[in-house]
């Protein structure tokens, strides 16, 4: 049976925003005085500017590694607590879905359908239902819990917390 092509409005944007940034970095990359006898990080020699942590890409999908978050980010952080919105949510991690349902409150999901494994959509603007956009089973936002769909189950619930106004897993 063919699969339907179904348009992801998240992906779609993720994508676009990935691209983005890359091609920002190709133009910086290219932006130089033209003086490739400059010292590296380690080296000896006077530098115009400080050395800076990558700007590009989310510091938080490097899996612990480093990529940018600073000292102040918990090692366990999903996403910056001001960048989900309030009566939605985002997807983190590619995985995780967090919501922010009423200000100050928030939860998150295990992003896959436990139908087929489609990452869900996040509500906006304080829709109460999660969506699958691959068959449209629809979840609770309030606990995961299925609605309607072919979903087997609800989505499965993680705890989160906030630190240091990070939103953070455990």
């Amino acid at each position: 049976m063919p699969q339907e092509d179904v348009f992801n409005l998240c992906a779609a944007r993720r994508s676009l925003l990935l691209g983005a940034g890359a091609l920002g970095v190709a133009v910086l990359a290219g932006c130089g005085d033209g003086d490739d006898s400059a010292p590296s990080a380690g080296g000896g020699g006077a530098s115009s500017a400080p050395a800076a942590a990558p700007t590009t890409g989310n510091p938080f999908d490097d899996n612990g590694t480093g990529g940018g978050g600073g000292d102040q980010v918990p090692s366990n952080a999903l996403v910056a607590a001001g960048e989900v919105p309030v009566g939605g949510g985002v997807i983190v991690k590619d995985t995780v879905l967090v919501l922010q349902p009423t200000k100050g409150a928030f939860k998150a999901y295990d992003a896959a359908c436990p139908h087929e494994g489609a990452i869900v959509d996040p509500p906006f603007d304080g829709n109460p239902v999660i969506m699958c956009p691959r068959h449209n089973s629809k979840f609770k936002v309030a606990d995961g819990g299925k609605i309607s769909g072919p979903a087997p189950r609800g989505l499965k619930g993680i705890k989160v917390s906030v630190k240091n106004g990070y939103v953070v897993q455990g």
